[in-house]
């Protein structure tokens, strides 16, 4: 089935496990409906002013930002707000339970004994502002006064404002025990500060965010938390949109998703169950029974929502638990037990379920704890060595499977660090030069991109030009270089490939190029719903951020060398020009028969007397003339620098074999000359050009 109708979403980022969560639960509703999914990189207003993929979307879900979201309205399009309040009362909203979640993680804090508990968040947004009021009506119900000492607002909500809070902290020597940082991010650049700092969570300093993302599970100590169902939310904003453009009524109230708290060890809790324990009744069996339990329980600790209610199933929590269980039997009865295979699969899935290596070690002690029960009734001598060699082996696949994760993790950074290498060669080496710009796509899994620049708006209103588009998989999907398309219509529909238009498997993403000073493009990409290879926003961030260097530099490149042929313009004009007021300071003009005319006019000074030299001779070797006709008619007097200027090029001429006719020479400079002591010798003189040409074509024609 072809998409032909799409959701647009705009929000501030649009890679990252928030954002990438949440896309999961829109796509998966837009799917169903029909409908592919743009998302782009920018704020309502951004998107209304460049008309950007205007006529491809049909309804828009505002994320976190809801500025001027009142205009896709007036133009009639419907809009959702998601994860933000908008004040328009036609736009219906979609929220977390931010305050009901908050609330059960500062009572938590509360439980725990503390009393001096500080916040953090970034204010801007309505959901942090929620989760800040919960905080106030948590203190309030636990009898605790609010001390506006302890709340920090922080500029962002990245892991780098965690670190900011704690610096705060440690900067105004804040007293408090437990902080609650309105997001997960922002509570693990806290971690990171608090753990370089020497303050140990949760001994020292107890800690809970909000969100749970994955990485909250990796921490160290696990991150407690508030998780966000992120596909509930995703999903319900997309339905909402859904109904609207079907025409269906829809409330304009807001809607608000569940959220629970998770308890890790970052807030001080940890499992009863890694204390050692009196043996159950019912023998090896009932052990048996008991150790399943308490291994399902361990595994799940970090998973787990509601300590109240009933502890998971095996079956559900840990499925490899029977096959553990099973082999610490077989090795206390010496029968063959499962596979070794079977076993290490079972601790591999026990290590990606919960990661922290206090619960896994203490796993492996329940598991010895166990097998010493159960060894009371065995009458061979020999199981206990077998059971201590299982219980080793047990500890080593554990082990491996957390060497393996890590080993993973680690392969994903240096894959990471890989294709930044690729991307920087491409985009700051090669494609200065007109090389690709997007060749780079390939290795970050996505399946086709379209750049463009922005040209001159059109009466219909802003224009991109394509500079490039790569689609490996679909070569008939790729617009022309130089193609130019409306804003309202990029990217196209029939440029996309078959994982967008038709199985809804990829989403496509829009992520404007602005420098400070102006904006670039657009780059339209298409990838998996979930981010490709894990990738977060700031590996986007960086790789949009060298794409939009490489394009200042190719215009900074084209500028440099637009100035360059300016400056030679100009230079070309001014050495004209120079010969140009050469040629009228010391005008040469030749006549028949190798004759040179220099008619002077106006003062000479030492410069100009230069010039005269330099022209004369040049003209004289250049023309090879033997006649040079000086008219100094129209210089007003003769001075010492005159007649030295006179002087100097009738022997320099003399010297090139050229025979010197002085015209204009009145009796007064004359006179001037020979009191300044010039040895006219050697020179015709005439009073007028007239006299001097007759005698000059008279002689010449005795001559003949």
């Amino acid at each position: 089935m072809s998409l032909d109708r799409a959701i647009g979403i705009m929000c501030p980022d649009i890679w990252g496990t928030y954002f990438c969560e949440l896309l999961g639960g829109i796509q998966s509703a837009a799917g169903r409906a029909g409908y592919r999914v743009i998302a782009i990189k920018a704020s309502p207003r951004y998107v209304h002013e460049l008309k950007l993929a205007r006529d491809q979307i049909d309804g828009w879900i505002a994320l976190i930002d809801p500025t001027d979201i009142e205009r896709f309205l007036d133009d009639g399009r419907p809009v959702v707000t998601l994860s933000t309040c908008a004040r328009d009362a036609r736009c219906p909203h979609v929220l977390p339970d931010n305050h009901g979640g908050a609330l059960a993680a500062v009572r938590h804090l509360i439980q725990h004994g503390h009393r001096r508990i500080l916040f953090a968040g970034h204010m801007a947004h309505d959901d942090i502002r929620q989760r800040f009021q919960a905080y106030r009506d948590a203190l309030d119900e636990g009898g605790i006064a609010f001390d506006p000492a302890l709340v920090i607002e922080l500029p962002s909500n990245e892991r780098a404002s965690g670190r900011f809070a704690v610096q705060r902290v440690f900067e105004a020597g804040l007293s408090c025990t437990a902080l609650f940082m309105a997001t997960d991010q922002g509570a693990l650049g806290a971690l990171d500060a608090l753990s370089e700092a020497g303050v140990r969570v949760p001994e020292d300093m107890a800690l809970v965010g909000f969100d749970d993302i994955e990485a909250a599970r990796y921490a160290s100590p696990p991150l407690t938390t508030v998780r966000q169902q992120f596909d509930w939310l995703g999903s319900t904003a997309a339905q909402l949109l859904i109904d609207r453009l079907a025409g269906r009524d829809v409330p304009s109230a807001g809607h608000i998703g569940p959220t629970t708290l998770v308890v890790r060890r970052s807030c001080g809790c940890s499992p009863a169950l890694a204390q050692a324990e009196p043996a159950p009744p019912g023998g090896a069996a009932g052990e048996a029974d008991a150790l399943a339990r308490d291994l399902v329980a361990l595994a799940s600790f970090s998973t787990t929502l509601d300590r109240s209610a009933a502890p998971p199933s095996e079956a559900d929590a840990w499925p490899g638990v029977t096959e553990v269980v099973l082999g610490l039997q077989a090795a206390v009865q010496g029968r063959p037990g499962p596979a070794a295979a079977a076993l290490e699969r079972a601790w591999r899935e026990a290590v990606e379920q919960m990661p922290d290596i206090d619960l896994l070690l203490a796993m492996v002690d329940r598991l010895e704890r166990a097998g010493q029960t159960m060894l009371a009734g065995a009458a061979d001598a020999a199981a206990a060595a077998r059971v201590a060699a299982y219980v080793r082996e047990a500890r080593r696949a554990m082990m491996r499977s957390r060497v393996a994760v890590e080993t993973a993790r680690a392969d994903y950074l240096n894959g990471l660090l890989d294709i930044n290498l690729v991307i920087r060669e491409t985009l700051l080496e090669h494609a200065g030069g007109g090389g690709s710009k997007l060749s780079w796509l390939s290795a970050v899994q996505m399946s086709w991109g379209c750049l463009a620049v922005w040209e001159a708006p059109e009466d219909a209103g802003p224009v991109l030009r394509i500079v490039e588009s790569s689609c490996p998989g679909d070569k008939a999907a790729s617009p022309a270089p130089g193609t130019r398309v409306a804003a309202a219509e990029f990217p196209r529909g029939d440029w996309l490939p078959a994982a967008v238009q038709y199985d809804g498997d990829h989403v496509l993403r829009l992520i404007p190029l602005r420098s400070e000073d102006e904006d670039r493009g657009v780059m339209a990409v298409c990838a998996p719903v979930s981010s490709p290879l894990g990738l977060d926003h700031r590996d986007m961030a960086v790789w949009v951020a060298m794409l939009t260097a490489a394009f200042e530099r190719a215009s900074l490149i084209s500028s440099l060398v637009e100035q360059e042929r300016q400056t030679r313009a100009a230079y070309e004009r001014e050495r004209a020009l120079a010969d140009a007021v050469r040629r009228l300071g010391c005008p040469v003009i030749p006549l028949d028969g190798g004759v040179l005319l220099v008619p002077l006019v106006g003062a000479i000074d030492l410069g100009r007397a230069r010039q005269v030299l330099e022209v004369v001779l040049t003209e004289i070797s250049r023309r090879e003339a033997d006649v040079l006709l000086m008219d100094i008619t129209g210089v007003p007097f003769a001075d010492m620098q005159v007649a030295e200027s006179l002087m100097k090029t009738a022997r320099a001429a003399v010297l090139l074999g050229a025979e010197v006719i002085v015209v204009g020479m009145r009796p007064q400079v004359a006179q001037g000359f020979t009191q300044l002591g010039v040895d006219l010798e050697g020179m015709t003189l005439h009073s007028t050009l007239g006299r001097a040409l007759s005698a000059l074509r008279q002689r010449r024609a005795k001559r003949g």
